[in-house]
């Protein structure tokens, strides 16, 4: 009886060859004119693609809820040290 299952390697190593395939298909249609505003939009924009692929493979792979989602600032009932509000006389 065959496997069913999805191969995650195989998935990946499609996914990345679509992600590049579009690359080389948005590089040659970016115009030539305004070079450095384009290539710093293309990076932003292959930067959030691979943070995209990464993160669907962190929450799917390895079953982790993103960081954004999850982080939240410490909270404290105690003052900061050296706040001017301290009762305390210091010296």
């Amino acid at each position: 009886m065959a496997d069913d299952r999805p191969d995650p390697l195989s998935d990946t190593l499609k996914g990345l060859g679509l992600l590049f395939r579009a690359a080389r298909t948005v590089v040659s249609k970016i115009p030539t004119k305004d070079l450095e505003e384009a290539v710093a939009t293309s990076a932003r924009e292959v930067g959030r693609a691979i943070e995209s692929v990464a993160t669907t493979l962190e929450r799917e792979v390895l079953g982790k809820k993103s960081a954004r989602a999850s982080a939240k600032p410490p909270e404290s009932n105690e003052p900061p040290s050296g706040d001017s509000t301290d009762p305390k006389p210091r010296g």
